[in-house]
């Protein structure tokens, strides 16, 4: 069913604008656009879900999202952070701060360099991290219902691959992943 809109101008039924667009585009855009809206889809579900679990005990989206990628890349920089995050310098070492003060994190020098401090775990965490996981597991069961092992995987390498060519994009592009 097309939608139409009203053009009062002229008293005709015009197609909406989206329909117009979406009936000039060629099938190859289409097919990858929806993939693209979907994985996007997918991700801020996830997102919904998590922060409604975590919500219940009082972490905030950024401090659960900080501390998973502080858990996948321990010893990050303050920057560093900040930009996998798509957040200020300035809000990320606020976020830093209130984590610090929880023990939940410690910020540690560069061996390298004094003036770099990087972000480790710290030992108080882990609690933490185990409520987490059984939140994380209850995710799996819902969102991952219906899907086989065999479908995960063919999925899981495929989205690999796309990412990968999105490193390298950004790579030789020398685009950053933080907004501005």
């Amino acid at each position: 069913m097309m939608a139409k809109r009203d053009d009062k101008r002229e008293g005709l039924a015009r197609p909406a604008a989206s329909t117009v667009l979406r009936g000039s585009l060629d099938p190859s855009y289409r097919e990858h656009s929806d993939l693209f809206y979907l994985m996007h889809e997918l991700s801020r579900l996830v997102s919904v879900y998590f922060d409604r679990a975590m919500r219940e005990h009082q972490l905030t989206h950024a401090q659960w999202w900080a501390l998973m990628h502080i858990c996948e890349r321990e010893g990050l920089t303050h920057s560093a952070l900040a930009e996998i995050m798509q957040m200020g310098r300035a809000a990320t070492g606020k976020l830093l701060e209130r984590l610090e003060a929880k023990r939940w994190i410690e910020r540690r020098p560069d061996p390298a360099d004094s003036r770099v401090r990087r972000v480790f775990l710290g030992d108080a965490v882990l609690p933490v991290f185990a409520m987490m996981f059984d939140e994380a597991r209850r995710l799996f069961g819902t969102f991952l219902r219906d899907v086989s092992q065999a479908q995960e995987d063919e999925l899981l390498a495929g989205l690999r691959r796309i990412k990968a060519n999105a490193e390298s994009w950004t790579r030789t592009t020398g685009e950053r992943t933080r907004r501005p």
